[in-house]
């Protein structure tokens, strides 16, 4: 018997807790973060995670078993628990959250990208005043609209190349040689995954430009600089908004937020081979 059959025998009556959490898949990521959630306070809780079963109906769970709201943890997570519409929803670790993005009438989370003042510091620090980004639009457009503004203040340019799919970032990378100091890698599954993450390490090496990104992981891969988010803290933010709602506040006073903590990690190598000694301290 599949496990959706075995949920499918469990009655819905056994069920009584506070919150719903749902996680994309089994993550060491996803374990620190809820780590941090639970340091805030003794929640009821459930935890489903979506890669332990072939089908599941969140709708139909929320709906019998009505809890307070619906943590998500991955992206995954965060497009099922947007199909149920009567239970807010609280979204971390998920790239594609971004505040005030709509297609729900009770949501808000903590954004994975950092505010872009911090990556600017680590250009102002390597000496970089023009900084190549490909974004797509569709999912970055007000975060580059910001961080243009805030480069201002910097005294730092930033060249954009938009694309709408993955096989398109080798050719816009191509645009950039020449014009760029430093490279700077998006939290977007378009853009930062697979050959695409591939093509900003190979402009790299090609053009010894530096490639600034969102996480530790790329180190190894080639990227010289990483800001990372303190997961643990994410817990932390996300295990205070459920503590508002379940303190009576409505999920429209609870606002989206930054991710609080960060470090700046680098890759010694690379650094060496650029010739580059960034201030790494926030």
């Amino acid at each position: 018997m599949t496990i959706t059959a075995l949920w499918l025998l469990i009655p819905a009556t056994s069920w009584s807790y506070d919150l719903l959490i749902v996680q994309s898949q089994r993550s060491p990521a996803y374990d620190d973060v809820l780590r941090g959630f639970r340091s805030i306070g003794r929640f009821s809780e459930r935890v489903i995670v979506l890669t332990d079963y072939n089908m599941i109906d969140l709708v139909r769970i929320a709906r019998e078993e009505t809890p307070v709201a619906i943590v998500t943890l991955g992206d995954n997570a965060l497009a099922a628990a947007r199909k149920v519409r009567q239970t807010p929803v609280i979204a971390l670790m998920a790239l594609s959250y971004r505040a005030g993005m709509g297609g729900h009438p009770a949501m808000t989370g903590v954004e994975v990208q950092s505010p872009p003042e911090r990556y600017l510091r680590i250009f102002t620090s390597i000496k970089a005043r023009k900084v190549g980004i490909i974004s797509n639009s569709a999912r970055s457009a007000a975060y580059i609209k910001l961080a243009r503004k805030v480069a201002a203040d910097f005294e730092i340019e930033l060249l954009v190349r938009e694309v709408k799919s993955s096989r398109e970032v080798s050719g816009q990378l191509a645009s950039l040689a020449g014009l760029v100091d430093a490279l700077w890698m998006l939290p977007d599954s378009v853009t930062a995954s697979g050959e695409a993450a591939d093509a900003h390490f190979l402009f790299s090496a090609t053009h010894k430009v530096p490639v600034v990104t969102f996480s530790g992981a790329y180190l190894a891969s080639g990227a010289a600089l990483a800001l990372d988010i303190d997961r643990f803290d994410i817990g932390k933010q996300g295990g205070g908004m459920a503590a508002s709602l379940m303190d009576g506040n409505g999920i429209s006073d609870i606002p989206p937020e930054s991710p609080r903590k960060t470090t700046v990690t680098g890759n010694p190598s690379v650094l060496r081979r650029l010739n580059l000694k960034p201030d790494l301290a926030e």
